[in-house]
């Protein structure tokens, strides 16, 4: 794998800012979660009525200051993009491209060497299917009913970001599972998350108001899919098992009458 990124000092260091404050921003709201909760038992681990509301809070505002980006007219996303051309032209990379899956690498890795996280292996699976199940069709259903063209032009699916959404989900997945164990792990993974949007609007491949709408449905799949598999597993007459085929991925739902 050659990863090749081309800028200058001075273009790095402005990078180096700009994806420092994005990553403060995200990463501070989701650990915010966690600090005011004592630990208990990984088999009891649920989050409470205030960290739920927290975390729809998140992922809501996230997801309103993306359409008011792209609908409100109080933002001018062509002139902000031109400008962020001009500070830093000629960006190519691929690392967007790979940032996007890495934290759910990373999760899975850590289970294949014994390393549990807050659910059982399957449990996490489960999750992880529906939340993807989540973030696509949103993403997907978004893209072809708007149309937006994307800022270099190359096709009508801007909005949102799927690279963006996809990487928030991945993230959130990771802090979910992981982030309470090893805080670490929280900040690297919404690190990568951010990269991954900011890398998109760098490359001109999406406006910003695509890249905050998709990182609002990423986060926003995640919770909900936790949430209600929290309930669901309650139900003893419910079975949901993930599937996962060539290409393709979802879920066996059984319930007994």
């Amino acid at each position: 794998m050659v990863i090749k990124f081309y800028v200058t000092m001075t273009q790095t260091k402005k990078i180096i800012s700009l994806l420092t404050t994005i990553l403060l921003l995200f990463s501070h709201f989701s650990f915010s979660q966690f600090v005011k909760n004592p630990p208990i038992p990984k088999e009891s681990y649920s989050y409470n009525e205030n960290n739920n509301k927290l975390a729809l809070h998140i992922a809501g505002g996230v997801i309103a200051t993306g359409l008011l980006l792209e609908y409100s007219g109080i933002f001018d996303k062509k002139e902000f993009q031109d400008d962020v051309l001009r500070q830093f032209p000629n960006v190519k990379t691929s690392i967007d491209d790979y940032f996007q899956y890495t934290p759910i690498a990373i999760g899975l890795g850590l289970n294949a060497f014994g390393i549990r996280g807050e659910h059982k292996f399957t449990h996490q699976i489960k999750r992880l299917a529906f939340a993807e199940a989540i973030c696509n069709a949103t993403v997907f259903t978004i893209k072809s009913q708007t149309k937006h063209v994307r800022p270099d032009g190359s096709a009508k699916n801007s909005f949102p970001s799927g690279h963006t959404a996809q990487a928030f989900c991945a993230a959130a997945f990771l802090d979910r599972e992981y982030g309470k164990q090893y805080p670490w792990l929280r900040w690297l993974g919404y690190g990568m998350a951010t990269t991954t949007g900011v890398c998109r609007i760098l490359k001109n491949r999406h406006w910003a108001s695509d890249v905050v709408l998709g990182a609002g449905i990423g986060y926003l799949s995640v919770d909900l899919s936790y949430r209600l598999f929290d309930r669901w597993e309650k139900n003893k007459n419910l079975q949901i098992t993930p599937m996962v085929g060539n290409k393709t991925y979802g879920l066996n739902i059984v319930y007994k009458f």
